[in-house]
């Protein structure tokens, strides 16, 4: 698997690129994804449009790609009747991600995405069975990790993990943090981190707002156990889904190489940021760290 090949630099060498925000990327050429069952509606009637945004991000230079899957859901797809579908558009998802890094120069794993922001909170029993089923899909399909968000729900974020580590993928987690430092969810990082661990994540990302947040994040959970890694949105104004156009992206590359030096083993864009972002870091990563060490299958 490709996973096993670069699954090694979550300890040493160049930190793994994740992708961009998916939706700033699909507005910036254009096409929206903001109510909810439109990721739906594109990988049934605009697969094109999905393969593009996939070799996008493949020929900027990412390493680990996300695919559509957050929105696949019965529920998120039930907006506009396509809750039997969910099986067969997650499947679709999967399979362009997969046809699209099988033809990529270097090893590119693709990740499954468990978390929506377009369905409504659930009841805890309901909650549980669909981020269950839906990391099985995920799995089924071919997706080598997981990534679970929580859209700010420890509750959520939780849950997904749990949902994930049965499906015995490495499991990643997403942490929105605030400008002033904080989590989103609200409490104390120490013992959220520590929970998630145990549920079986094996990375946690800190979704900043700036390198600075970024920074204090990872030197706090330094001793946590975890591959640690930053999703640094474009600036400190940027809104998640919305390109931010007036990002200085090789400015924003420098500012990414202090998560580097300060231990992220995952570098990604968060807020605003598209394909851009990513060609800028990738760029910025290669210049320093100009050669990885052998790649060590099933590490």
């Amino acid at each position: 698997m490709t996973f096993a090949r670069i699954r090694h630099r979550l300890a040493q060498g160049r930190p793994l690129v994740l992708d961009s925000d998916t939706c700033a990327c699909f507005r910036a050429r254009g096409v929206a994804l903001d109510t909810p069952g439109a990721v739906g509606l594109l990988l049934r009637e605009r697969q094109h449009q999905v393969a593009r945004h996939y070799h996008a991000e493949i020929e900027r230079g990412v390493d680990v790609l996300c695919g559509l899957t957050a929105d696949t859901t019965p529920r998120a797809l039930a907006e506009v009747g396509m809750e039997h579908r969910s099986a067969a558009l997650t499947g679709a998802a999967v399979e362009l991600a997969l046809e699209a890094a099988s033809l990529g120069t270097k090893p590119v794993a693709v990740a499954g995405v468990l978390g929506s922001d377009m369905v409504g909170p659930a009841a805890a029993e309901r909650l549980h069975s669909e981020l269950g089923e839906h990391a099985r899909r995920l799995a089924a399909a071919g997706c080598e990790l997981l990534l679970v968000r929580g859209q700010g729900s420890r509750i959520g974020l939780m849950a997904g993990v749990v949902a994930a580590a049965a499906t015995d993928l490495p499991v990643w987690a997403a942490i929105e943090v605030t400008p002033a430092g904080e989590l989103v969810a609200g409490g104390a990082a120490g013992p959220l981190l520590e929970s998630l661990a145990d549920a079986g994540a094996s990375v946690v990302l800190f979704e900043v707002p700036s390198t600075d947040v970024g920074v204090a994040r990872l030197r706090a959970a330094a001793d946590s156990g975890l591959s640690l890694g930053v999703l640094l949105a474009g600036g400190p104004e940027s809104v998640r889904g919305f390109p931010d156009g007036d990002a200085d992206t090789l400015r924003w590359a420098a500012r990414a190489m202090e998560l580097d030096t300060n231990g992220a083993r995952v570098i990604g864009g968060g807020a605003g940021t598209t394909e851009d972002h990513t060609a800028a870091l990738a760029q910025a990563l290669g210049a320093a760290h100009p050669s990885l060490p052998p790649s060590r299958t099933g590490a």
